[in-house]
């Protein structure tokens, strides 16, 4: 992915960035409120309740305290009523507003309620509009609507859905790049501006127009770990029936659904929307004074050991990539040393010169590892959680022995309860744990599990198994509590002491 390699090249990459919980809604909650996952009370996909109605957002802070020119665009997954940027239509549910602190905004929503969610209902919501209002060609010629050709594609029906009737003008990630260049377009003259590019994807349902499936059709993709037989793992346009029909008609590939290959489309269409969209800020002649972020919201474990999805503790769905890059990021390094995204809100408000933190604001700021100070204080340990586990990374040394620097991960997580061949239920493993991981009591909930993520990135052997001298303590670990550090003395000290200036903020 040439745009990636190129962020690299000139910022600074991150091999160990966790998300405070990997899910859609709890993720992007502790990066609007600077918060963890435990305090935000987003516990999942539910929507915002009233009572978060008045909280401060981290972009409130940069509209009003920054005066910058917040902007938005795609699938935020943020509270659906903000008086002035509403994603639905507050008539029917009536439900306290809540300003997200955004100056300009093109809200939509994700793959699966744009294609089935009621127009009625869910009236307002931008993308959803886009399509009904435009009509597809078929390879027969034939007319339709583009939702109908979206629906079908999104799920899985042959009617509606061919190479000429989805194509890239309403793919979901092509329209939320349009949609960031127009915002970029009408932004203030000569205010400093951040925008937030809120992707769809990568993410379930997997799809592939005609053009994506067939550029990855002739390369092998790897196997999911621990599941070289996942089925739904394979490329479907590499069966031998669909490749025989269109080897020589490529052009007229049918759009694909799932796949690690499909998956892998995605990416690569996203890294040539996002080079796009840096490239527009570079004719408007605003690069070199613009910090460009590339995160996730959560991963996927694409069938590694036997699950799919998001929501676990396992590196694949608990990390993200992540990129910045921009005036004073040192060149072409790479952060080794676990971080969250829930700092980078932090790290928006100290480049925009903002010195105020909410109430309960835990974030921090990570503009000293970007400009290479490796003296300056780091967090304690990250963690991340979503309903019944929690984790904690914590960088220290290997051992009293060895002072060589890793990075150890604790797990823990609340089995599931399934009926054993007896009938009787009792806890399983961990969803999605490896094989190798310690079996359950036949009735103790809760399974503690101890990973060393420098030597053993997958999370594939607990160190139990690894290291004989390591041992995790049920009772010590349920004794002590672990919580965020509320203090911001520190962070205070470090924003207030930084230079001030206006730097563009773009977070695609």
């Amino acid at each position: 992915m040439p745009f990636l390699t190129e962020m690299g090249q000139r910022g600074t990459r991150f091999t160990q960035a966790y998300v405070p919980s990997p899910f859609c809604g709890p993720s992007r909650a502790c990066l609007a409120f600077g918060k963890e996952y435990d305090a935000t009370g987003v516990m999942d996909n539910t929507r915002w309740s009233g009572n978060h109605v008045q909280w401060e957002t981290i972009y409130k802070l940069l509209r009003d305290e920054g005066g910058y020119h917040t902007m938005t665009c795609g699938k935020d997954d943020f509270y659906e009523f903000d008086p002035n940027f509403p994603k639905y239509d507050n008539n029917i549910q009536n439900l306290p507003l809540m300003d997200l602190g955004f100056a300009d905004a093109i809200r939509s929503d994700g793959k699966i309620r744009v294609a089935k969610d009621l127009d009625h209902v869910f009236l307002n919501e931008a993308y959803r509009t886009y399509l009904n209002q435009r009509n597809v060609t078929m390879l027969d010629g034939t007319v339709i609507n583009a939702r109908t050709a979206y629906k079908a594609c999104m799920l899985g029906l042959k009617k509606g859905c061919d190479a000429s009737s989805f194509q890239s003008e309403i793919y979901p990630d092509d329209y939320v790049r349009d949609r960031a260049i127009e915002l970029l377009d009408r932004k203030v003259p000569g205010k400093p501006w951040f925008l937030q590019v809120n992707f769809p994807g990568p993410h379930h349902p997997i799809v592939s127009t005609s053009r994506m499936a067939a550029s990855v059709v002739d390369r092998q993709w790897p196997d999911a770990i621990n599941n070289p037989d996942f089925v739904e793992g394979r490329c479907p346009q590499q069966e031998a029936k669909l490749l025989q029909k269109y080897a020589n008609n490529l052009e007229s590939l049918p759009p694909q659904l799932n796949g690690r290959c499909n998956y892998a489309a995605e990416l690569e269409n996203l890294d040539m929307l996002m080079y796009s969209i840096v490239k527009h800020v570079e004719e408007l002649g605003e690069l070199d004074n613009t910090i460009i972020i590339v995160a996730g919201d959560h991963g996927d474990n694409l069938g590694d050991n036997g699950e799919e999805g998001k929501g676990m503790p396992w590196h694949a769905s608990v990390s993200t990539p992540l990129f910045i890059s921009g005036p004073g990021v040192a060149p072409g390094r790479v952060h080794e040393g676990p971080v969250t995204t829930l700092d980078l809100g932090g790290t928006w408000l100290d480049y925009a010169g903002v010195s105020r933190m909410a109430p309960g604001m835990t974030t921090r700021s990570l503009r000293s590892i970007l400009v290479g100070d490796e003296t300056a204080p780091r967090r304690p340990y990250i963690s991340s959680g979503y309903l019944e586990w929690r984790t904690v990374i914590k960088e220290m040394p290997t051992s009293p022995e060895d002072p060589a620097m890793t990075s150890y991960k604790l797990i823990c997580c609340k089995g599931q309860k399934k009926r054993n061949r007896e009938g009787i239920m009792e806890y399983v493993g961990c969803k999605g744990a490896p094989e190798s991981a310690k079996p359950y009591p036949g009735s103790e909930p809760w399974q503690l599990m101890l990973y060393d993520t420098m030597r053993d990135p997958d999370d594939l052997v607990p160190l139990e198994h690894a290291r004989p001298d390591s041992k995790v303590s049920p009772n010590s670990y349920t004794n002590t509590k672990l919580e965020p550090s509320t203090d911001n003395e520190e962070w205070q000290e470090e924003i207030n002491t930084a230079p001030q200036g206006s730097a563009n903020v773009i977070q695609p």
